[in-house]
């Protein structure tokens, strides 16, 4: 019991200073070092996980990838793309409840805090004929916005727990899918029917829909949306990235950064921009926080495996009678409600899987599945305080349905992994 005081004082260390809002890569690093101090430390292990962290390909795999996730979601959003293709979108579906899906889930397939901020106003917009209270709203753009959590080959969690436990993205993107389409379907029924959705008398002057915007060249204006060739070009270029990138991981098993950087570089040439623009484009995205993330929660994990702690766990789980699956899982869903990032979750659980279960997708999935349903439960979720600042509704009301539908899909994976 004595290992599992010293990861369990690593771990609360680690969530307290998430939750202070300090930096995943402080944090992470000052875990990596309480776990040196406590584990018999000695220079060759300390610079064992260095070289391991500073010289794997995989660790600059993830840099790369993270680092081409932030040029296309630059790219979409200076260029126009996502305002022109939701424009495009209400005027060919005239489905306002299928726009409140879209507009939420679109954006989600682009992993940015950004995301959260720009469908907010899109879903208010479509949401005026309908009763909805600012928890609804809330609840609405929150849970659409991560329905891609398990299978957009683009989510930094993703990549990071691939690379943590040798596991192909593609092999896990095509486990995982089938969770998304039922995120899909239960929001869909439980957020976006019932009494609220008979639609109140037709307002005649909807308020323009504006859309927060970055300085950039705009390809999309309004006149040349008012074409269906120029509404089709609009959609085909902003859905076009993320197919091509789901293609290339899944059908060609390219890693993330190959496949990321091809579309990337794609998207430029097709978009005919010019040297000064990808420049800009290249310096805009470049992301120090998030590149010491990511290296910090490398040296997490190399630090946990060289300490020897991560054996001692194994002995001490090979005494007890429950699945190590549920076990990590079950880690996984408080570490997820206590910090309430996917990435956090994977950072300080799939370590161990690495160890304990090498190669077992159902571990994996397991405990990722339960991680990210404690993270979306989790106030301490940054879409969720943004979502509930801008809809001025009472988050904790707004977690009530996502409770419900986190349930469901927990009760799903337990169900079709181990009955």
């Amino acid at each position: 019991m004595i290992v599992m005081a010293k990861i369990l004082s690593t771990l609360f260390l680690v969530v307290w200073l998430l939750r202070r809002r300090v930096q995943i890569g402080h944090a992470m690093l000052a875990g990596s070092i309480i776990i040196f101090i406590i584990a018999s430390p000695t220079w060759d292990k300390a610079a064992t996980a260095l070289q391991a962290t500073l010289l794997e390909t995989s660790t600059w795999e993830v840099v790369l990838a993270m680092f081409f996730v932030m040029c296309l979601e630059h790219l979409l959003r200076t260029s126009g793309t996502i305002e022109g293709f939701m424009t495009s979108m209400k005027a060919l579906l005239r489905s306002d409840r299928v726009l409140l899906v879209l507009m939420p889930a679109f954006l989600g397939l682009l992993p940015s805090l950004g995301g959260a901020m720009f469908s907010a106003p899109m879903v208010e917009h479509v949401s005026q004929k309908y009763p909805l209270t600012p928890e609804n709203k809330v609840t609405i753009n929150y849970w659409f916005r991560h329905i891609w959590e398990y299978a957009n080959p683009i989510v930094p969690a993703l990549i990071l727990g691939s690379q943590i436990t040798s596991i192909p993205l593609g092999s896990l993107v095509t486990h995982m899918g089938g969770y998304t389409f039922l995120a899909l379907i239960l929001g869909w029924i439980f957020l976006l029917t019932g009494k609220k959705f008979r639609p109140q008398k037709q307002l005649n002057n909807l308020t323009k829909l504006e859309v927060p915007n970055s300085p950039g060249t705009n390809l999309f204006e309004a006149s040349s949306l008012k074409t269906s060739s120029g509404s089709i070009r609009c959609v085909l270029l902003a859905i076009g990235p993320i197919i091509a990138n789901l293609v290339l991981v899944v059908s060609f098993q390219l890693s993330a950064a190959v496949s990321m950087g091809l579309v990337v570089f794609g998207m430029v040439a097709i978009l005919r921009l010019e040297r000064k623009q990808v420049i800009k484009m290249l310096t805009h995205s470049f992301d120090k926080k998030l590149l010491w993330g990511i290296l910090s929660i490398m040296l997490f994990q190399h630090v946990l495996t060289v300490s020897g702690l991560v054996q001692e766990i194994v002995v001490l789980f090979q005494g007890t009678n429950l699945p190590i699956a549920i076990m990590i899982g079950l880690c996984a869903l408080m570490v997820g409600i206590l910090t309430g990032s996917p990435q956090g979750v994977v950072a300080i659980t799939f370590p161990i899987i690495a160890v304990l279960a090498p190669g077992s997708i159902n571990t994996a999935t397991t405990a990722y599945v339960m991680g990210i349903a404690g993270s979306m439960l989790s106030p301490a979720h940054l879409c969720l305080i943004v979502t509930g600042e801008y809809f001025k509704g009472d988050i904790f009301k707004s977690l009530r349905p996502v409770l419900l539908l986190e349930g469901i899909i927990l009760t799903v994976v337990l169900i079709t992994l181990y009955i």
